[in-house]
């Protein structure tokens, strides 16, 4: 550009197309390559510095016309085209607006000086080229950059917003597999957990006293109905997950004294006692279901780690809430008890109920003091009893019928 700007004026030069040097301006004249050579630096060197090169594009461009060469109307051109396309906001604007101003103050002065229309016509429209032409074309120019930058930054934020909606998809889906994994592998424990233990205990009996025919033929039907039943509730679940179908609450507290039968057949002490008004037929089948499926883990956790002791459980009301209690001795062990006990327990069980127990927004609660293993869950009711208190209450339960009871010891 500074190179186009020399070789012009130099043409012009050449060709004598240039104007006659202000009065006191003439012996000057010959200085013209100078001023020329210093305004076209400038204009090569402007990148750095916009404002300093501005000026002395200016002061060379003014200094040129002064002197009659009309290579100061391009230095001029470009000080304020450089001004709007690469000064700060402020100059910017400045500048365009003092274009303007400059342009009307030269017309209205031309006129009142001359008294000429020509002659100020003339200098309006070479004002217009030389001032208010470079403001509007760098404006142009500038307001479009920063249109292309602006439209740069919101696709990049829309980019990022994708990728951020993208990264917590992602995350949401990987908590959903998670609590979708954990909800499997707590139903397949709860319902294979009470058929393998059986099956163990069963098998136990029968194998300590091999002499006797008779316990070994009910613990080998025993054996074979805990399988098939076993192999049935897990076929029943597979289908049920290939289906896409939801798992449906298995159990109920009329199933509890058959299930405690099925334990307290291979000699261990249960006793439980339901103090539910109607037995809790009345309770909703979620609630059932985890009131049997703890009692479930709780007969398993007990063959495993105090067989030899006796497990108390109870359900009852209290304080609005159905209450399920289980407690039992704890039993000292030698060290070789305590390794084998270690290892066939992972407390998957107790997690089990506590997650279950949340879930309704209940309470669960396990405390291990006075060398007794005691567990308590609350669940929440969902179904008005005639003798349940409000919640906050305590409940004052009123004439019924004793409650169930199952006692059981060892054959």
């Amino acid at each position: 550009m500074a190179l186009g700007y020399a070789g012009i004026t130099w043409l012009l030069h050449a060709l004598a197309m240039n104007n006659d040097a202000l009065w006191g301006f003439q012996r000057f004249a010959a200085w013209w390559p100078l001023l020329l050579a210093v305004g076209c630096a400038a204009v090569a060197l402007r990148g750095p510095r916009i404002l300093t090169s501005s000026v002395v594009m200016a002061l060379a461009g003014m200094a040129l016309l002064l002197i009659g060469s009309t290579g100061g109307f391009f230095l001029i051109f470009e000080c304020i085209f450089t001004l709007v396309l690469f000064g700060g906001a402020r100059v910017s604007k400045l500048t365009e607006h003092g274009t303007l101003v400059l342009t009307a103050l030269l017309t209205i002065g031309m006129y009142f000086v001359t008294g000429s229309a020509a002659i100020t016509v003339t200098l309006a429209i070479v004002s217009a080229m030389v001032l208010l032409m470079p403001a509007q074309w760098a404006g142009n120019v500038r307001h479009a950059r920063e249109l292309a930058s602006s439209e740069a930054r919101t696709a990049a934020a829309v980019a990022e917003a994708a990728a951020a909606r993208a990264e917590a998809q992602s995350a949401e889906y990987e908590r959903l597999l998670v609590a979708e994994r954990t909800t499997l592998a707590r139903e397949v424990h709860d319902v294979l957990s009470a058929r393998l233990s059986a099956i163990a205990l069963q098998s136990g009996a029968s194998l300590n006293v091999p002499e006797n025919s008779a316990l070994a033929s009910r613990a080998m039907q025993e054996i074979r109905t805990q399988s098939v039943n076993g192999i049935e509730e897990l076929n029943s679940m597979i289908r049920m997950l290939h289906r896409g179908d939801p798992l449906e609450p298995a159990g109920s507290l009329r199933d509890i004294p058959a299930l405690i039968q099925l334990f307290s057949n291979s000699g261990l002490h249960v006793s439980y006692a339901n103090a539910l008004p109607a037995s809790g037929a009345a309770l909703d089948a979620l609630t059932q279901a985890t009131i049997y499926r703890s009692i479930n883990e709780t007969l398993i956790n007990f063959s495993k780690h105090a067989p030899e002791g006796e497990l108390s459980i109870s359900l009852a009301l209290h304080q609005g809430s159905v209450q399920f209690s289980a407690s039992n001795p704890t039993v000292p062990r030698t060290s070789t008890q305590e390794t084998a006990a270690a290892a066939g327990g992972t407390g998957t069980g107790l997690l089990s109920m506590r997650a279950r127990t949340k879930e309704m927004g209940g309470s669960f609660r396990v405390s291990t003091e006075l060398d007794t293993f005691a567990v308590c869950m609350l669940l929440p009711l969902h179904t008005s009893f005639p003798n349940a208190a409000s919640p906050g209450e305590a409940s004052i339960p009123g004439p019924q019928k004793s409650p169930e009871r199952v006692n059981k010891g060892k054959n």
